[in-house]
């Protein structure tokens, strides 16, 4: 497989996994498969998400609320 087209096809699923699109396992296992058993470093970090999280909350109420 051209090399350009796997490193697109792993950051796809990186930004699966970061926005939950599929379940953090199946994430893992299609890392695995296109890196050839090795995992690449994930970028996601878990203050990030649960900054993201607390926004989107605060976002919603706020059209609730308006």
């Amino acid at each position: 497989m051209d090399e350009m087209r796997k490193k697109i096809i792993i950051q796809e699923i990186n930004s699966w996994k970061e926005s939950r699109m599929l379940p953090e396992q199946y994430c893992n296992y299609l890392l695995a498969l296109y890196c050839q058993g090795e995992l690449p470093p994930s970028k996601s970090n878990k203050t990030e998400s649960k900054k993201n999280d607390i926004f989107s909350g605060v976002f919603f109420l706020h059209l609730l609320y308006f």
